[in-house]
């Protein structure tokens, strides 16, 4: 049976979150009420997104719509995009081609939006030895951790974006090495809203030297153990191509509910640019 490839706009979170059969990205990162249009055909929908890069769409299928689905959509959407000014596309990983035969891309990356209800095992090491961080304060000190150790990181410290960090300090070195309330800052999470207000974690990031001693699991841990407590749930991004980083995050209970693919459209000028 052909799809029909009529849009459609959703005008509440509800109708969405039935649409896409309870996804948990719908569920726990897309605000309610709806922070703007929305529109579907019968398999797939677009989302619109705003965030500190400028006006986006999240693109992918529901109720088993697949390549012509997403295609069919993509199709429909440059007269919506242009109205909108609609600066960047998110949109399931395989398919990526898809976006590109649509419309004319820019920079971006590959990413996981995962997430959890699941409470970390009690007794992870490093977890009783954290200590809170100040946004204001340690500023300048998880600043300098961040980038050298971890310069792609979106902690952001100091902006106020953060409502728990959680950080490891580490005294001697070699073999004396161990984990103490005062002395070197050697890894630190943050934990930040999602504009759904859900909990998500960002900024991970250890010590060069310290890798390997289970810090940044520590750190997880942590912080997901004050989400679900407050909230029920904890979300967090990761870039797709970090495997160290995907074992922490599955082996403390996180799914992936999509596998991202951003992009930046091209603007008519950059268009012309490339071209001359």
């Amino acid at each position: 049976m052909p799809t029909d490839t009529r849009l459609r706009s959703l005008a509440s979170h509800a109708e969405l979150l039935e649409l896409t059969q309870g996804d948990p990205f719908v569920r726990w990162g897309i605000p309610d009420p709806l922070p703007g249009v929305v529109l579907a055909t019968d398999g797939a929908v677009a989302v619109e997104r705003f965030g500190r890069r400028g006006r986006g769409l999240w693109v992918f299928p529901h109720s088993g719509g697949g390549t012509e689905a997403i295609r069919a959509l993509l199709g429909g959407l440059g007269g919506p995009m242009a109205e909108l000014q609609t600066a960047a596309i998110s949109i399931p990983q395989e398919y990526a081609a898809q976006l590109a035969e649509a419309f004319p891309l820019g920079t971006g990356g590959e990413w996981d939006w995962m997430w959890t209800t699941r409470t970390p095992p009690r007794g992870i090491p490093g977890e009783s030895d954290l200590i809170v961080l100040d946004d204001t304060d340690d500023a300048a000190e998880i600043a300098a951790l961040s980038t050298a150790h971890s310069p792609s990181g979106e902690g952001g410290p100091g902006t106020g974006r953060t409502r728990l960090w959680l950080g490891l300090r580490s005294t001697g070195t070699g073999a004396d090495r161990r984990l103490a309330a005062s002395g070197e800052l050697v890894a630190v999470g943050a934990m930040q809203s999602l504009e759904s207000g859900v909990p998500h974690l960002a900024g991970i990031v250890t010590h060069g030297s310290h890798r390997g001693r289970g810090l940044a699991r520590a750190i997880t841990a942590g912080l997901t153990r004050s989400a679900l407590t407050s909230h029920g749930v904890c979300t967090l991004g990761m870039y797709s191509d970090n495997p160290s980083a995907r074992a922490v995050y599955t082996g403390l209970g996180y799914r992936t509910a999509h596998a991202w693919h951003s992009r930046r459209i091209l603007t008519g000028s950059e268009q012309e640019t490339l071209s001359q």
